[in-house]
Order: C-alpha cells, then sequence, then structure tokens
C-alpha cells in the first residue's frame, strides 16, 4: 500500500509547522504487505512480537499514519528512510537515514484506540508535541472517579460521555508530551478552555501546556503542544 492510495484525515491545527492527522484502520485490508512496505527491519521486529490482531492493526496503523504524512510533506521519499522508536522515557521519536537534510528532526506522538490511529509531528524547535485519540463512549462513566476530580473549565456545556473523553484525551496528550505515563495522566489538572477547542492546561507539577480538541465521529483528539524554552524561562523566574 502506498501513501497515495491512503487516506488520512488532517485536523485542523492552525500551526504552519505542527500537523495532526487521523487514519481510518478499516483502510489497513492487508496488514502483512502495509508492514513490510511501510516498517524497517527494527520495527519489523517490533511488529512480529505483537500477537493480538487488533493490537497489530493499532501499531502498525498509527505509524503508516505518521510515514505517510512525512511522504506527503517529502521530509522522506521512502517510509523505510525513517523509523520510530523510543526514547529513555518511552516518548516516540524519529530517526532518519543518513543523509536526511537536518532539517526534517521532528517531534512526535502516536495514539490509537479502536476505528482510528493517530500520528502528531512538529518541526518546531523546542517544542513536545502529544497527541490522544479517545472514544466517546459509556464506559468513561464508569471510570469517571478515578481521573475526573480536576478544575475543568469549557466555555459551552458538553454531554457528560463527551466531556470525560475530552478530558481522558487531553490528560493523555499531555502526558505524552513528556513521557508522564499512566501516573500523570491520572493525576490532578487545571484545565480552562480559553478559545472554541483550545486549552490552557496546568498539571499539578506545575507543567503548562497548550491544547487543542477536535471531534470526529464519535471520537475526541487532543493536541498537547508544550515549548520547553518558556518552561525553563518559568523555573528561572
Amino acid at each position: 500500500m502506498f501513501a497515495e492510495n491512503l487516506e488520512l484525515t488532517p485536523l485542523p491545527v492552525g500551526e504552519e509547522d505542527v500537523e495532526v492527522s487521523l487514519l481510518d484502520l478499516t483502510q489497513l485490508v492487508d496488514t502483512e504487505s502495509t508492514a513490510s512496505r511501510f516498517l524497517t527491519v527494527r520495527e519489523r521486529g517490533e511488529y512480529a512480537q505483537l500477537r493480538h490482531p487488533s493490537r497489530r492493526r493499532e501499531w502498525l496503523g498509527a505509524r503508516v499514519c505518521l510515514k505517510t504524512m512525512l511522504l506527503r510533506r517529502r521530509s522522506v521519499s521512502e517510509p523505510t528512510q525513517c523509523e520510530i522508536v523510543k526514547d529513555a522515557s518511552g516518548r516516540p521519536r524519529l530517526s532518519f537515514a543518513p543523509g536526511r537534510p537536518v532539517s526534517a528532526a521532528y517531534d512526535c506522538s502516536l495514539s490509537h484506540k479502536g476505528r482510528f490511529a493517530g500520528a502528531a509531528a512538529s518541526s518546531i524547535a523546542g517544542t513536545r508535541v502529544g497527541v490522544d485519540v479517545e472514544e466517546v463512549s459509556p464506559r468513561l462513566l464508569r471510570l469517571a472517579a478515578a481521573f475526573s476530580d480536576d478544575h475543568h473549565s469549557l466555555i459551552r456545556p458538553r454531554p457528560p460521555e463527551e466531556r470525560l473523553a475530552l478530558l481522558w484525551a487531553v490528560k493523555e496528550a499531555c502526558a505524552k508530551a513528556v513521557g508522564g505515563g499512566i501516573g500523570m495522566a491520572l493525576g490532578r489538572v487545571s484545565c480552562e478552555e480559553t478559545a472554541e477547542g483550545r486549552h490552557q492546561v496546568r498539571t499539578s507539577a506545575s507543567l503548562d501546556f497548550r491544547v487543542r480538541d477536535f471531534l470526529h465521529e464519535g471520537y475526541v483528539i487532543a493536541l498537547s503542544l508544550r515549548t520547553e524554552e518558556v518552561q525553563r524561562q518559568r523555573k528561572g523566574h
């Protein structure tokens, strides 16, 4: 499967050097040939360790989504010219084949849930991104007590299931931006919607984020941006 055969849904982030897209996983009909086309040798080794078919499809779909974004931006000419590895905190990062331009060094984030896989990429120096895809579902009502004890100010009322999906996605996206894991996602945050779909988020550890949210076919997608330089300046004061 080639990039031109895939339909990605780009989300309107509103920042030239930040991109977020969704891939409908039903497009991945032949996962094995897609894996052969898109994954490096190391990535195929990781893929081979995944046993459950749905897990394999989701894992593959998120990487196909990100690499297709890079192909369409001409950052690479073949999907195997870059691979997605994890840093010491477990965050994904892009490693490019020798000879690729330095300007192609992106920060990135991956997510998948149910029908969709998502990917975010930023070429803004010093900015970390985190993306999370969450289905609007009644199951979150049963889990609300575990993660919804937060200050969450919204401009307009949202149905309970959508509000909880938004809060969970926002917290996961912020955790992914710093590599905080599930512990951070379950921690307290203050989240203020400053304009429709735009939020200022601060964690109990005084970490600040800008977050965008999008609603797409029954799923909430949250994009978190954290600028390292701003954080250093605030610590200096």
